[in-house]
């Protein structure tokens, strides 16, 4: 009953005051019945643009009084961000050259540059979304961070803040190369490095060997050249370096900590000034023989870990949002730090799943909670079934994971890339994408485009 008071008197003093605010100014999004509200044509008609629900959201004036959260990217990493920030109050703007699975979200506004345009003039789109110092600026991608390297000044002149580390703290993170260095030299615990363009091979490191591009290529691969490779002769190491070379990507090789049982744990960090949260949790699926990116992704228990991965980050003096990527080896007890990738990572949605507010404490906000409140574990469901069923590589169809051992699994999923109650499109978009389904684009206010709903 009162839902249906707030709606007539919302929209009757509208209509008595002669005022038709944009259709984005509201959520209307229950159907209106025949002979409900007739002279409100507003409202039936916005109603005609919103999925089915059972109650109404007013997000104008309360929103229009909340700062922003630019979001560069369109991908599963920046959907996960996008519905914190809009559950956090930050009114998320995804912004990309290109559409993605993040698009199809109603938790945010959308912003897509013209990818002909120079990178200057997307830049100069982008200082707009600032708003003169009133939003913050997140990257989601490799490739948008090095945008963000590329144009910081002007970034930091046009946003409230940006949610990363610096400039030299980024370049030695997006640059494998430099971050083996600068581990030798802090004796920080990584593997063994040799760098084949920069000096002759260690006599100590032995076959085999593990190689991977010096530059972090998530957003840009390149074809031939896998995100890390095993070698096991002189010939193979040979052979992949040709190729390497023949690509103009620089090699990075390392001793393998392959071949012995592993344990590949991640330890998420958000810190800004004095204020610091953290977790850990445990790359469950694939085996890390798979050297590609976890499809079930549990929190985890590792203190010692996470000391070290955060005396690390100290040593860097890292302010911003990192995952650091670490290997632990049961048998010796010794860990190695892999990678620290600056920017949210896939599996973001697993910190406000168990209370961890990162990004209140990046934009300077007290946050709610500063405790893990539960466990929780994170499920890709289209890549898992490939990881455990596919014909050449199933674990679970060669048996080296137990059937019991996988469903449990299933069981204890709660997280989803995908799937949320509270934002279903983005999982209808994904089971209709073979039929040609694709939404219509919402605009940012500031977009220079015809602003239209996503049906």
């Amino acid at each position: 009953m009162w839902q249906w008071y707030a709606r007539r008197v919302l929209f009757a003093s509208v209509h008595l005051r002669g005022e038709h605010p944009p259709i984005t100014d509201y959520y209307p999004v229950a159907p209106l019945h025949a002979g409900q509200l007739p002279t409100l044509r507003f409202a039936a008609h916005a109603a005609q643009l919103r999925c089915q629900s059972t109650r109404v959201r007013l997000i104008g004036a309360h929103r229009k009084m909340q700062p922003s959260l630019v979001v560069l990217g369109n991908t599963l990493t920046a959907l996960a961000v996008a519905r914190d920030a809009s559950s956090r109050g930050l009114n998320p703007i995804l912004v990309d050259k290109s559409w993605g699975i993040a698009f199809h979200t109603r938790r945010a506004q959308l912003d897509m540059l013209d990818s002909s345009q120079t990178d200057q003039d997307q830049l100069a789109h982008i200082l707009e979304l600032g708003a003169n110092k009133q939003n913050y600026l997140i990257a989601t991608g490799d490739s948008w961070l090095r945008f963000i390297v590329r144009h910081r000044t002007a970034l930091d002149g046009a946003f409230a803040r940006i949610l990363h580390a610096d400039n030299e703290v980024l370049e030695i993170c997006l640059n494998k190369t430099r971050f083996a260095q600068w581990c030798r030299e802090n004796d920080v615990p990584s593997p063994a490095a040799w760098f084949p363009d920069k000096e002759t091979r260690p006599a100590e490191l032995k076959l085999p060997l593990f190689l991977r591009p010096a530059d972090t290529l998530h957003d840009r691969p390149v074809p031939g050249i896998p995100k890390a490779v095993q070698v096991t002769s002189e010939s193979d190491l040979a052979g992949w370096l040709r190729r390497y070379a023949e690509a103009s990507v620089e090699p990075l090789v390392t001793e393998s900590l392959l071949g012995q049982p592993l344990i590949q744990y991640s330890v998420a960090v958000a810190r800004h000034g004095e204020r610091r949260l953290s977790f850990v949790a445990e790359k469950v699926r694939p085996a890390p023989e798979a050297c590609t990116v976890g499809t079930y992704v549990r929190i985890a228990e590792a203190p010692a870990i996470e000391a070290s991965v955060l005396n690390t980050l100290e040593k860097l003096g890292y302010l911003g949002i990192a995952e650091v990527e670490v290997l632990y080896a049961p048998r010796t007890q010794r860990h190695v730090l892999i990678e620290i990738n600056a920017r949210p990572w896939l599996q973001y949605a697993l910190a406000p799943a168990i209370g961890l507010d990162f990004l209140d404490v990046l934009v300077g906000n007290k946050p709610l909670h500063s405790r893990r409140q539960a466990s929780a574990a994170w499920l890709n469901w289209h890549d898992d079934l490939y990881v455990c069923w596919s014909r050449s590589t199933g674990s679970v169809r060669k048996r080296q994971i137990p059937l019991l051992t996988y469903l449990r699994s299933l069981l204890s999923a709660n997280v989803f890339p995908i799937y949320s109650p509270a934002d279903p499109a983005p999982m209808f978009a994904r089971w209709s994408k073979h039929f040609g389904y694709r939404p219509r684009l919402r605009t940012s206010p500031s977009s220079t485009k015809s602003p239209h709903e996503v049906v």
